[in-house]
């Protein structure tokens, strides 16, 4: 009897300190919902709203955009921060009195571009980068970084494993490496559903004898062997392309996967197509999907010991890459 009582006080006190930190949580939320809201009525005296047309000089050349398109970048983000309204009196300005930005009018155009196509709810909400003339892009990269563009984290570079010994996950800067330390067949996969079109990036950086899945599948929690499941479709090794879970030997002219090997996939949930674009081939592979909607995510299988692949985003040049080869 002693220890059942010990027991239930141990447990009412973890009970009343969660319930603690949750009422502390519900007035942070709170108060930062005030603060937020006297902001903006702040913000509606002094006659800024989010239907302003802003006159910006970048690096020389005028734009004019409505404020609210600017405010299309992430709520806690920079680029929305600077354009929220609350920082427009210490804005930079030029002799004419517009606010100016130290930029490169093409780097500028395109992220206007995406914010623009992201009010008109197209899939750009989906990109990780952006198109640009070679020159420009190491700045618009920059730009896009600095500024909080994208969303953070990206959903398709999150993966997972199923509940299983060798198999390593690490997320770092650059993406994801995934390592197999034990065993065979160790499958990792998406953490969430992919809704409209995505794009990544596997690179071999160690593959013990050349067999690796790589693909996707509508399956939230694969079995063993998630390249044999029935919404599996990817590319193997020894010449294995699954549809649907069923090796199609050959098709596509795969050949397999080697240490250095890059590969650029693209997944189109509306055209209902898987592309991949393997760079040391320079070919471009494409499988029909199932028309019926699913909830499609990321899946990689390793099959040798010590195998290790890294998930990253592709560059601009990398996705452009399997467009034009489209």
């Amino acid at each position: 009897m002693a220890s059942l009582s010990v027991l239930c006080d141990a447990a009412e006190e973890k009970l009343s300190a969660e319930q603690k930190l949750l009422a502390e949580r519900e007035t942070a939320v709170a108060a930062d919902r005030e603060k937020l809201q006297a902001e903006k009525d702040a913000m509606m005296k002094a006659g800024i709203t989010e239907s302003d047309l802003l006159s910006i000089n970048v690096g020389g050349q005028i734009f004019a955009v409505k404020r609210s398109t600017l405010l299309m970048a992430p709520e806690d983000s920079t680029l929305n921060a600077m354009f929220s309204g609350k920082w427009d009196e210490s804005f930079f300005r030029d002799a004419e009195g517009r606010m100016f930005l130290d930029m490169s009018p093409p780097v500028f155009s395109s992220i206007l571009s995406y914010l623009r196509a992201m009010r008109l709810e197209c899939p750009a909400k989906k990109r990780r980068s952006l198109p640009i003339d070679q020159m420009y892009e190491a700045e618009l990269k920059a730009a896009c970084l600095y500024y909080g563009l994208f969303p953070k984290p990206h959903m398709a570079l999150q993966l997972k494993s199923r509940e299983q010994q060798g198999l390593s996950i690490v997320d770092d800067e650059e993406g994801t490496t995934v390592r197999q330390t034990a065993g065979l067949f160790r499958a990792a996969f998406g953490t969430e559903v992919i809704e409209t079109v995505a794009t990544w990036k596997f690179s071999a950086v160690s593959i013990s004898n050349g067999y690796m899945f790589a693909g996707t599948t509508a399956a939230a929690d694969p079995s063993q062997n998630p390249y044999s499941s029935s919404s599996a479709f990817g590319w193997a090794g020894q010449g294995q392309v699954y549809l649907g879970g069923t090796n199609n030997q050959g098709l596509g002219g795969w050949v397999g996967w080697q240490a250095g090997d890059h590969a650029i996939f693209l997944l189109d949930i509306d055209a209902s197509i898987l592309k991949m674009y393997h760079s040391r081939t320079q070919t471009l592979l494409t499988l029909a999907l199932p028309a019926e909607k699913k909830q499609w995510r990321l899946n990689l299988d390793l099959y040798g010991q010590a195998d290790v692949v890294k998930l990253t985003i592709p560059t601009a040049a990398e996705e452009e890459a399997i467009l034009v080869a489209s």
